[in-house]
């Protein structure tokens, strides 16, 4: 098995740290995974309409990328106050590039997004291409710090008869006052008008495996953009329904395609080893071999890339991306651990318990 470099992890499931630690050390040997970029959500909306803020997500992914050190990556997420519709628009502006400064210079390797996600962006009342967003924008595209961002969802979303029982169940289901895919496709279009040399990673191939033409637009016009793997369930499988025309495309924008599982440290319940390795061995099995697999249901034939393109996908066009993970300064992280550690969290269920873990690895 080929290793690779998995540049989309996350760790979302309630579990204290040091055990999150423990189970990605078992996971990562067997799917293969050398190095990996860890993710931040801190803001989010439930399946229940819950607007919230998690604190601890930043401290969380910064000290995996300690115990992963020297393979892994950390990148935040914007910690939007929960009263962000009520503020001045320089206010926020001010604040979102305050937040991304003190990232950059305290060891993050990169910006994730979720703000294209449809509840969300519903629930922030701003386009992302909004002015509030300029500053920190041209921050990053100065900087060449690298941004993975979640823009829409399946097209099927918007239409509760074609939604999976899945989405219908977390709320993933969007009537008329959503913003629709093409709407938030066209709002990263207008990020990249205005910083066109940011450096912007499409977290699952930007739901354009519907429109191949659309997914070439893109690439051509954004030479500093890059699709991100991370499979949602339909977009290899549309891939497959067309491959003649995407294998060709895979062919040739082969520098410009990073491989990502959107992969946790799972639960080790009964089902613990089916599902951490169901994305990353849907992946391998897609494009290592031609034989026929299952996924959720959906039967699908391997594709078999070249092993020129898989060194590509899998290792050098995010290595080429990352570059080599930036030095953590310890005595930040000690001394936000600390300011924490002394605010309420509601949000983190072992947001105390792990905040006292990280204090006592950093004073070994």
């Amino acid at each position: 098995m080929k290793n690779v470099f998995d540049a989309h992890v996350h760790h979302l499931f309630e579990m204290p740290i040091e055990e999150a630690v423990r189970i990605f050390k078992l996971e990562f040997p067997v799917t293969g995974t050398e190095r990996q970029a860890f993710m931040s959500i801190p803001n989010n909306v439930l399946a229940e309409k819950e607007f919230y803020l998690d604190e601890m997500q930043n401290m969380r992914i910064l000290f995996l990328k300690c115990a992963f050190s020297p393979n892994a990556y950390a990148f935040s997420g914007l910690e939007h106050p929960l009263n962000v519709t009520e503020m001045e628009s320089e206010d926020i502006s001010k604040e979102y590039l305050r937040q991304a400064e003190e990232y950059a210079l305290n060891g993050y390797d990169g910006m994730k997004m979720l703000e294209g996600y449809p509840s969300l962006r519903k629930e922030m009342k701003r386009t992302l291409c909004d002015k509030v967003y300029d500053r920190y924008y041209s921050f990053l595209e100065e900087n060449g710090i690298p941004v993975t961002m979640h823009v829409a969802n399946p097209e099927e979303n918007w239409d509760i008869s074609q939604a999976s029982e899945y989405d219908i169940k977390m709320g993933r289901v969007y009537d008329s006052s959503y913003p629709t895919r093409l709407q938030l496709l066209g709002e990263v279009d207008g990020i990249m008008k205005k910083h066109p040399k940011l450096k912007l990673a499409l977290a699952h191939f930007g739901f354009m495996s519907y429109d191949i033409e659309k997914a070439k637009r893109w690439l051509e016009g954004y030479e500093y953009t890059m699709f991100d793997l991370t499979p949602g369930g339909e977009q290899l499988l549309n891939m497959q329904k067309n491959w003649s025309k995407w294998e060709k495309f895979f062919v040739d924008y082969q520098d410009r395609i990073i491989y990502g599982t959107d992969y946790y440290a799972f639960p080790q319940d009964e089902k613990w080893e089916e599902n951490f390795q169901r994305r990353p061995k849907f992946l391998r099995e897609f494009f290592e071999t031609e034989t026929e697999h299952d996924y959720l249901g959906e039967s699908f034939r391997g594709i078999k890339l070249d092993e020129k393109i898989l060194q590509k996908l899998y290792w050098d066009n995010a290595m080429g991306w990352f570059g080599e993970p930036k030095k953590i300064d310890v005595a930040y992280m000690q001394k936000k651990a600390e300011t924490l550690l002394q605010k309420p969290n509601k949000r983190a269920k072992f947001a105390n318990h792990d905040l006292a873990y990280i204090l006592k690895e950093i004073e070994k």
